[in-house]
């Protein structure tokens, strides 16, 4: 039926019926005011805080888990887990006072070890998550993360028990790895009346994640994995009595000590429970914008009892265990995820709705036409497609608004490793024609960090930026008063990109690539309206075979994580407005979203320098010539800042639509 309702609407456009005219796009519903519908984009990867990174993913993460503080009407934190909290002068240290009646959906509360096991699970190097990284701000998580990172648990001159350490060795045996003695039991607690979930032969490999009063928290690899405990004593350590040269990971103390006295635990992280309702949270360096890090789904925590269990399927419904104002009933895939009303969270009596449909819509104009005959109550943003846009301008269901979001094609540099050709692909894009191309305001950029046009800005906010009205470019104001110009990028310029290729072919020569495979992901009409745009330009302008695929969704992501691409389309959208912290990160060589593989050791210095400035405008200087940097090494082209456009019917209040695009639907209400 849903094909069926596509092919008419595409149909219509094409043909250039007329839709009726209205204020309102489509039917307008006698709706039900307890459940609102909302047309998501595409099938979710993952529901899982750790592992969610996919705007679609997020909207439904942002419902089922909650944080220490969640998104405001204008996207920015306000209290939720969280009732207060002090944030230090050194801008290193930040307590979080948390609610006491705060709850899992399965009536356990929660408390401050719950965000000391989670913070823990998103940075070890088990979870594989690609918010490792936004974790590395907190103390010893980047050593964390590759596994360099060791605990002393005994006097070992000139270490002290307690030191944190980095073993030094390459390729070194792991000092976690345990083998059961006999025959073991893995319980669901530290505790031997504890359920047993399992029990593993004698020899069985296992790795240590915690270590507890005598007890082990381990991982068992095997089928879809398992965490458990376990009794120490029932456990040997093969590299016990080797010996692992380490270093201190915060002075210049090297030594020696024995694998039987070294570990991976969260101990080692600057993240502490000093009691149940407090959380107590240590930077490496100053981190202006921790609060903004706050909101993400990295920082949402997950429920040890259900992940350890069953680490890759916890979130189906009939296992998962939720904290925020709405909890999962059903997940039907390709189809709908069906949210109702949480019984046990801390907000409930606020939250006016008591269900919650996730459509996952295939394409744009299965969205447009869903919303279009009263099927859902409202979209995703940009997810109308742009033919259609001039037909639902005017109407008072359709709102567009700035977006904190930049469309890029992102190069992948060790299949295209010339800087040259990397940067006449970019010189030769006329970013101009993009306005016209695609209809939907989009402002054209050759800079990577999006904020407001220029010309948009009032005379004081000029004055705060140091530029004229007259200036080419956007600003970005990452605090009241503060403003960021992202430096002049590659513009169009055929001689220069005619140039750049020359010293490309020089560069390479037999390796010099003929042809390029441009990849986006289906369902969206504009990527594939700039796709073709893209392999023209570049096929006029250096004879180049560039060949465009389309992926689903889910394929799409799996491609451009595993680096399987020439070029790809990414857009990157902030959570919050800060060039740092939200958009450059994922240039460090060691990053996890570095989908490009790019590795520039002048940038890496450059953060270095940049963590450890608590000056935010001497910070913002150093930031932007890492912007520089990067945008001359044209790992990623920037090509336009987003607008957003959304449909919501009249009905429905507290829908927020702000420059991050992120909203609290324990906000939302229907007004019959």
């Amino acid at each position: 039926m849903r094909l069926l309702v596509t092919v008419w609407l595409v149909t219509l456009a094409a043909a250039g019926c007329s839709i009726p005219e209205g204020d309102w796009f489509g039917r307008v519903p006698v709706p039900d005011p307890t459940h609102l519908r909302f047309c998501n984009m595409g099938e979710p990867e993952y529901l899982d805080p750790a592992l969610a990174e996919a705007t679609n993913d997020l909207k439904i993460v942002y419902e089922l888990f909650d944080g220490l503080t969640t998104f405001d009407a204008h996207g920015l934190p306000r209290p939720s887990l969280a009732e207060r909290w002090e944030i230090a002068p050194d801008l290193r240290h930040f307590r979080f006072f948390l609610r006491r009646d705060a709850r899992w959906s399965n009536g356990r509360p929660l408390v401050a070890d719950d965000f000391v096991y989670s913070i823990a699970r998103v940075v070890h190097p088990l979870t594989g998550s690609r918010h490792a990284e936004t974790m590395w701000k907190i103390k010893h998580g980047k050593a964390y993360t590759e596994g360099r990172a060791k605990l002393v648990l005994a006097d070992a001159p000139p270490f002290r028990a307690g030191d944190a350490v980095e073993t030094t060795e390459d390729g070194a045996p792991d000092p976690n790895l345990r083998r059961a003695r006999a025959a073991l039991p893995l319980r669901a607690a530290p505790d031997d009346a504890a359920e047993v979930w399992a029990t593993v032969a004698a020899g069985t490999e296992l790795t240590v994640v915690e270590a507890r009063s005598g007890w082990l928290y381990l991982y068992w690899a095997e089928g879809d994995g398992l965490y458990a405990w376990a009794r120490a004593d029932a456990l040997a350590a093969p590299h016990g009595e080797r010996p692992y040269s380490v270093r201190s990971l915060d002075d210049d103390r090297r030594g020696v000590v024995a694998g039987r006295d070294l570990l991976l635990v969260p101990e080692i992280l600057g993240v502490r429970a000093p009691a149940p309702d407090v959380v107590d949270i240590e930077t490496e360096g100053p981190v202006p914008y921790f609060l903004d890090l706050t909101l993400q789904e990295s920082f949402r925590p997950s429920p040890r009892e259900a992940v350890s269990r069953r680490p890759r399927t916890w979130v189906r419904p009939e296992t998962i265990v939720t904290s925020g104002p709405f909890h999962l009933r059903a997940w039907r895939m390709r189809d709908r995820i069906e949210l109702e009303r949480s019984a046990t969270f801390w907000g409930r009596g606020g939250v006016r709705l008591e269900r919650l449909t996730f459509l996952s819509m295939g394409n744009q104009a299965a969205i447009a036409n869903v919303y279009y005959q009263g099927g859902c109550d409202a979209t995703m943003s940009n997810a109308i497609p742009g033919s259609m846009l001039p037909v639902v301008a005017g109407r008072k269901d359709h709102a567009r608004a700035p977006m904190l979001s930049v469309y890029t094609y992102v190069v992948q540099t060790e299949r295209v490793p010339s800087a040259h050709f990397r940067r006449a692909l970019s010189a030769a894009l006329d970013r101009s024609e993009l306005a016209a191309l695609l209809k939907g305001g989009q402002i054209p950029t050759e800079a990577y960090v999006p904020g407001r046009p220029i010309a948009e800005l009032s005379d004081e906010e000029l004055r705060q930026c140091g530029v004229a009205r007259g200036a080419r470019g956007v600003a970005l104001f990452v605090a009241p008063g503060l403003c960021y110009l992202p430096p002049a990028g590659l513009g169009f310029d055929p001689a220069e990109a005619e140039r750049e290729m020359a010293l490309a072919r020089a560069d390479l020569g037999d390796k010099f690539p003929r042809a390029l495979t441009l990849k986006f992901n289906s369902g969206v009409e504009q990527h594939k309206t700039i796709a073709e745009w893209a392999q023209r330009k570049w096929g006029q302008a250096f004879d180049l075979d560039v060949e465009i695929e389309a992926q689903e969704w889910n394929t799409f992501l799996k491609t451009t994580t595993g680096h399987d691409f020439d070029v790809a389309r990414v857009t990157w959208q902030g959570n919050f407005p800060d060039p740092e912290g939200e958009f450059l990160n994922i240039f460090k060589c060691r990053s996890p979203d570095n989908r490009a593989l790019y590795c520039n050791p002048a940038v890496d210095d450059l953060f270095a320098q940049a963590e450890r400035t608590a000056d935010r405008r001497e910070r913002l200087r150093l930031v932007h010539r890492i912007e520089e940097l990067v945008i001359a090494d044209a790992p990623v082209i920037p090509l336009y800042v987003y607008t957003q456009h959304v449909l919501v019917k009249p009905y429905v209040r507290g829908l927020a639509v702000n420059p991050t695009d992120h909203q609290s639907f324990r906000d939302v209400w229907i007004s019959p």
